[in-house]
């Protein structure tokens, strides 16, 4: 949505046509295309017919990466199927790769990393990518080059008359951007969703900073990042973050690997590594992907009215592990050490091992890592006693260091049940989605991930072993914020944040026209947007309608005009002081587990607890608010009724019962003990699986991870300035199809005056 501090005028469509509000002007959109495509049964998939592919590994050194974002063909589907058309990241002089995924960069602590990445994909005419071109929904908020940057569709006052035109397909320019996930970076390296630039040169988002490159210079198709590797050592990753257009820019294969190294502190001879990375996508018959929007032939019972091109969370039929379809690795009998990275949209995995011909379970998972780096011991999962029981869990975004050791589990090995091992291990997922209460799997299809096949004499395995008694990962303890055993903080808290999650739904049937066939239908109701804290990206809210040239138009006011805003005019309720530390409750009032980033620095979960949502949601939350416009019934609401996206039903600065954040106190709701961090949870996490009905409590500081615990906040500044010219970062849900509609709040770090930093703007970025 469109940031200003003054009411703002969004069309709505009135009468025979619909239109669009964009920063510029209003526009006529023309009837979209509809896809080509036909679904591919993914059953009809052969598999564990292909190896694993590895992927590109550069060591980062002094001189300059260049990454390219290309579009390629590579044989994703076993080989009679088609090559498929995929983006990547590739290095100059490539044309293609085995896998569209990576590559793995290798960096050391302290080390900066330069990186160019080059944008060229082309245009969305001329793109091969038919899951981006017949996906892209206009109708978000999204990074719309040729509309003024930031367009969004209007909400419908009425559906359009089925004999004019609807919604239209994206024919312009592709705008990406990258973003080191989980990077401790300044914010204009950062590579947030309004860091966009495009393959022509000429379009640019308002967040867009590179190396030597500043406001008012000539647009280029490329940016310079040139990353400080301040943090720990730990499994981060970078993928496109492009605003309102994440969910297909990944989807078509932009994410790749980046490994921070610090010997002094790292595990020494840890067994090999074997990054995993895990992603659900759909195919069509011509062994292209295919991405499932309403309007395009998708799955879906019915357009959705608001955003036809958007669904809540895309969940695909067919598992691919670092760009193929199911493959295998063949290992030797002994320890390896796999990175799992969960890159998918929406889905969640719950992982396990199981021998499919014997039907005994697999080794242990001896977990090393986290998101932010390593543990200070192993932390062993036995296998489940089913696979409904695993607990290994691992939603979209999240990162696991896992060492699997198969001695004793080659083939020929005689198993618990008496059964002789196959050699065959499949790695299963039992995780329904959205998680965890969502569709059942897909037998023989979604709750397999891949195969693993030991096979082999025993043999001497000299690498470190997770377990041995007293076995260390760290050389030296991580830093503390919170007790794992108990989950109460063992530091100072300077503020405590209560937040909510809230879907936003259209919850009775609704008579709506299919832009592409022009026929009514009926939509059953369902989600139109998901939000942090009953916020939109922006901050505004709307008000009302009123009448305009182009039909009915809705007003919109800021929701607190004391909030600061950024250089795009976004209001900022999240402005945490640099070196604080604050606890985040989240309250989820959605029925879905979201998967909860905070970009710039790492936070340690401290505990989840149930709380009684039906009873707080109708007798203190709803109850708050003071009423307001529900522009999702395109009606007025009366005090004491929920109101969508109105933000926090009370001040958000004004502290209850000690916490800020505008929402009734949960205190009174919560129900049951407090339940501490799982066992693989207790290290440095910037994702975090926030159940439905539960408040989940994490606590984050705006510092390095190796600060002392104890360490004044006036003594815990960066080492860069987190407010470099103007500059935020963001935090939203991992669901990218989430992310893309709302689901994500820029926020600001309130530096410290007068601080010398060891990195420099204008020197070293």
């Amino acid at each position: 949505m469109l940031s200003r501090r003054n009411f703002l005028k969004l069309s709505i469509a009135g009468g025979a046509a619909t239109y669009v509000a964009t920063r510029r002007n209003f526009f006529k959109v023309a009837r979209a295309d509809q896809s080509p495509q036909t679904p591919l049964d993914s059953t009809t998939i052969p598999q564990f017919v292909d190896t694993l592919p590895s992927l590109d590994t550069i060591a980062a050194g002094p001189g300059q990466i260049e990454l390219r974002m290309t579009e390629f063909q590579t044989q994703i589907l076993p080989k009679h199927y088609p090559k498929t058309w995929v983006w990547g990241y590739l290095k100059p002089g490539q044309t293609s790769r085995a896998s569209y995924l990576g590559p793995v960069i290798v960096a050391t602590r302290k080390q900066p990393t330069e990186i160019k990445f080059v944008n060229n994909l082309g245009n969305s005419q001329s793109t091969h990518a038919l899951a981006y071109k017949y996906s892209t929904d206009q109708t978000l908020h999204w990074a719309d080059p040729l509309h003024g940057g930031a367009s969004m569709w209007n909400h419908m006052a009425q559906p359009p008359d089925p004999d004019q035109e609807g919604a239209e397909n994206y024919n312009g320019p592709i705008p990406a951007c990258p973003h080191l996930h989980g990077g401790y970076v300044p914010p204009v390296l950062d590579g947030g969703p309004d860091s966009w630039f495009t393959s022509d040169g000429h379009y640019i988002g308002k967040g867009f900073y590179s190396k030597g490159w500043t406001q008012g210079d000539q647009p280029q198709n490329y940016c310079i990042y040139r990353y400080p590797n301040y943090q720990e050592g730990s499994p981060i990753w970078f993928h496109d973050h492009t605003l309102g257009a994440t969910r297909l820019n990944v989807y078509m294969g932009l994410a790749g690997a980046y490994l921070i190294t610090d010997s002094a502190n790292d595990p020494q001879n840890l067994p090999p590594l074997v990054p995993l990375v895990i992603q659900d996508r759909m195919f069509d018959t011509n062994g292209q992907l295919f991405f499932p929007a309403d309007s395009a032939g998708g799955n879906l019972e019915s357009p959705n009215p608001e955003h036809p091109y958007w669904v809540p969370e895309f969940l695909g039929d067919t598992i691919c592990v670092n760009g193929k379809t199911w493959p295998y690795i063949d290992l030797l009998p002994k320890r390896y050490t796999f990175i799992f990275v969960n890159g998918s949209n929406a889905r969640s995995y719950g992982m396990y091992l199981v021998d499919p011909t014997s039907g005994n379970p697999g080794p242990p998972f001896w977990i090393i890592a986290t998101d932010g780096g390593y543990l200070d011991k192993p932390v062993r999962l036995d296998p489940p006693a089913s696979p409904a029981s695993s607990t290994f869990l691992m939603m979209p975004g999240e990162r696991y260091m896992v060492i699997i050791d198969f001695a004793g589990f080659q083939k020929g090995m005689r198993g618990p049940n008496g059964q002789k091992y196959s050699g065959h291990w499949l790695l299963g997922n039992a995780a329904l989605s959205p998680y965890p209460n969502g569709d059942p799997l897909i037998p023989g299809a979604t709750d397999r991930i891949m195969q693993l096949n030991a096979y082999g004499k025993p043999m001497t395995d000299t690498s470190f072993n997770p377990a041995l008694p007293g076995a260390k990962v760290r050389q030296k303890p991580m830093v503390r914020l919170v007790d794992p055993v108990a989950g109460v903080p063992v530091v100072n808290i300077d503020k405590t944040r209560q937040l909510t999650l809230n879907e936003i739904a259209i919850d009775v049937s609704r008579i709506t026209i299919d832009p592409v066939t022009g026929l009514e239908v009926t939509y059953e109701g369902g989600p139109i947007e998901i939000l942090v804290n009953n916020t939109k990206w922006d901050g505004m809210r709307i008000t009302g309608t009123e009448p305009g040239d182009e039909g009915e138009m809705y007003t919109m006011e800021p929701i607190d005009e004391s909030w600061p805003t950024d250089l795009d005019g976004n209001f900022i309720s999240e402005f945490p002081k640099e070196g604080q530390t604050e606890l985040w409750e989240i309250v989820n009032l959605t029925a879905d587990a979201h998967p909860i980033h905070t970009h710039l620095v790492q936070f340690q979960l401290m505990n989840r607890q149930d709380f009684n949502a039906d009873l707080y949601m109708s007798t203190n939350y709803s109850a708050a608010f003071p009423g307001g416009y529900d522009y999702t019934q395109k009606t007025d609401v009366t005090q004491g009724n929920f109101v969508p996206a109105f933000g926090p039903p009370l001040p958000y600065n004004i502290p209850i019962n000690g916490k800020i954040g505008g929402n009734p106190d949960v205190t009174d709701f919560l129900r049951g003990e407090i339940q501490p961090p799982k066992p693989q949870e207790i290290g440095w996490k910037d994702t975090v699986m926030v159940l439905p009905r539960q408040v989940t409590r994490f606590i984050v500081r705006f510092a390095l991870q190796e600060v002392a615990a104890d360490t004044l906040p006036e003594d815990a500044a960066l080492p860069f300035d987190p407010a470099a010219l103007g500059g935020g970062y963001v935090w939203h849900c991992h669901i990218v199809d989430h992310e893309d509609n709302e689901m994500m709040r820029p926020d600001m770090i309130d530096p410290q005056p007068d601080v010398t930093r060891e990195i420099v703007q204008g020197v070293d970025y």
